[in-house]
């Protein structure tokens, strides 16, 4: 007999007791590789057990995604009166009790396919938030046909490909109800289970993600958005002009790797792509709308080994099912979170002999977003709706100013606290009414990644202001490559209106300043740190742990020689990291004490 996983059995249990309590639509959540087609196969096994006339409809985006549900229950239930209703299988078994089928053969065949207990929609993200649409249509029409039917979804993650979560409510297209008012419409009501990536991959479920700094980036500067969206032909041109020096960059870093995606803007660069890999003497396959009737010959063909990797824009980035991915290369960059947790749990199957997939991120889509397993859309009615923003300022701005490497910025409005613009790398100048952070250049895919102990190429101490009433403190600037990372020292907190934040803070730059090699006594203000700087070790190298986006300094390794650290007056790229493990949002100030 089968046995679930753990999280598969709660998750089924917790819909069942959801419906028990009174509760309507649910919708569970299971990353990439969990077994939601297992899942959905239990559930309708176990209702049909219960309740043998009852008629339940799974409904999905893809063609191979209905067959590969379909197989998993017939797996479970051979004799189950179950069908397929998709034009690309070349089914229509419209009277089937258990009905697996594709949105887009289906959402205007609702009469056809008659009453219908329980809909059961694999890949939820997949509904857009408006309701005049092909999965808005099919829903409209199950009801029309059944009243009282419920919907139950699976997903990776419970907000939408394009903006929202999957339990707001959908807007309609211009209808109104009784008073006037645009009509909404719930499809979902509560999150009935999560199941959470960095748990599962603990748990040895799911492979763990890995990031490697990439040196070719696409240049966001004139590259605009368009329904929260970067413009598709303006970001394609970017990435073209970075492909050759990407390929090349990926085929270093992926030696020994079994097989690689290759995620694009256009069909343009999903070619120029494969070309590129294929002049590095890998088989590599190109898929696109443009040659969508050949997809499962490609498959096939990557699962026997004919291919080392498949470059593809919108074709892969759901319902594949490749473990054996260890590497994945995203050629574009993205604004949707959805769009960017999809692409990247295609590597987090498992697969014997795999200890990893590893990420080339050549889009600062990591920076943009943060670690996949920490985003979350705003809630509803969370604010104003809208994140604090300003503008980078172009040649045409009023009152713009050139940064201090001489640049104008591009016009693209960032996040109010952003030192640096994601798209064109413009510098802000300081500002007082500003959180300053940026954000690394070697950006972590999750938050419980591992410390990684850096080399440190070159040290700079600097007096850093304190907040309001609190003192201030020795900045401490390690460069590590191209990736700027800051500590802080804080030998004058005693003096810190907290006592223990301010002895905590006092202690620790002790440690630092006897760990270094500095002599006794200890210093007691910032100037006095300075002036005695010439005391202390180089760092030889520092150990970081992701926080958040950024950075956190756990651990410092000095090296055998003293030298009188550089305190130039250059401005560098802030990381605004806190010390030790002490998190900022725990602190209300622009240092951690």
């Amino acid at each position: 007999m089968l046995e679930l996983r753990p999280y598969q059995r709660e998750s089924i249990d917790a819909l069942y007791a959801y419906w028990a309590n009174g509760g309507g639509n649910g919708l569970i959540v299971l990353p990439t590789g969990a077994g939601k087609a297992l899942v959905i196969a239990k559930i309708i096994e176990e209702l049909l057990a219960d309740y043998p006339d009852m008629r339940i409809v799974n409904v999905t985006h893809s063609a191979p995604l209905v067959e590969q549900n379909f197989k998993e229950f017939i797996g479970l239930s051979p004799f189950a009166p179950a069908g397929i209703y998709s034009a690309s299988l070349g089914r229509r078994d419209s009277r089937a009790q258990i009905l697996f089928c594709g949105i887009q053969s289906v959402y205007k065949r609702t009469a056809e396919i008659g009453d219908v207990d329980l809909v059961i929609v694999d890949e939820a993200h997949a509904i857009s938030r408006n309701s005049n649409t092909q999965y808005g249509k099919f829903f409209s029409g199950i009801k029309k046909n059944n009243p009282d039917s419920r919907v139950m979804g699976t997903t990776a993650t419970d907000y939408r490909m394009d903006s929202g979560r999957l339990t707001d409510d959908m807007e309609s297209d211009g209808e109104v109800d009784e008073d006037g008012k645009p009509q909404r419409v719930k499809l979902f009501d509560d999150v009935v289970y999560e199941a959470k990536i960095t748990d599962l991959i603990e748990q040895g479920y799911l492979t763990k993600l890995t990031s490697h700094k990439t040196t070719a980036k696409i240049d966001l500067k004139g590259v605009g958005t368009r329904g929260g969206e970067y413009i598709p032909g303006q970001l394609s041109e970017a990435a073209e002009k970075i492909i050759e020096a990407a390929v090349a960059e990926d085929m270093i870093m992926s030696e020994g790797r079994r097989g690689g995606l290759f995620f694009s803007t256009s069909k343009e660069n999903a070619r120029h792509i494969a070309e590129c890999v294929r002049r590095h003497g890998r088989p590599c396959a190109v898929l696109t709308s443009d040659n969508a009737h050949q997809t499962k010959e490609i498959f096939e063909g990557f699962k026997a080994g004919k291919y080392w990797a498949i470059s593809s824009v919108s074709m892969i980035t759901t319902g594949t099912n490749f473990p054996w991915v260890d590497f994945i290369s995203l050629i574009l960059s993205t604004k949707s979170p959805g769009k960017l947790v999809q692409i990247l749990g295609r590597g987090t199957r498992n697969f014997p002999g795999k200890e990893d997939c590893l990420v080339a991120d050549h889009g600062k889509n990591l920076a943009y977003h943060g670690p996949i397993d920490q985003i979350r859309p705003k809630a509803p009615g969370e604010g104003d709706g809208e994140a604090p923003k300003r503008l980078c300022p172009d040649e045409n701005s009023p009152g713009a100013v050139k940064d201090v490497n001489g640049n104008f910025g591009c016009g693209e409005m960032v996040h109010a606290s952003a030192r640096t613009c994601h798209c064109c790398g413009y510098v802000f100048p300081p500002s007082d009414e500003v959180k300053i952070t940026a954000t690394a250049a070697d950006a972590p895919v999750l938050s419980t990644e591992v410390a990684k102990w850096r080399t440190v190429t070159k040290r700079s101490f600097r007096f850093k202001e304190g907040k309001g009433d609190n003192p201030p403190c020795v900045q401490v600037v390690h460069t590590c490559g191209l990736t700027v990372i800051n500590g802080f020292i804080c030998p004058q907190h005693l003096e810190h209106p907290d006592p223990r934040k301010g002895r905590y803070a006092k202690s620790y730059a002790d440690r630092y300043w006897h760990q270094h090699g500095g002599s006794r006594p200890f210093p007691s203000t910032v100037m006095d740190f300075l002036e005695r700087q010439s005391e202390l070790l180089t760092t030889e190298e520092i150990s970081v742990k992701p926080s958040g986006r950024y950075w956190n300094i756990t651990e410092y390794k000095p090296g055998t020689e003293r030298e009188h650290a550089e305190n130039d007056n250059q401005r560098p790229a802030d990381n605004d990291n806190g010390i030790g493990n002490v998190s900022w949002s725990e602190l209300d100030d622009s240092i951690p004490f």
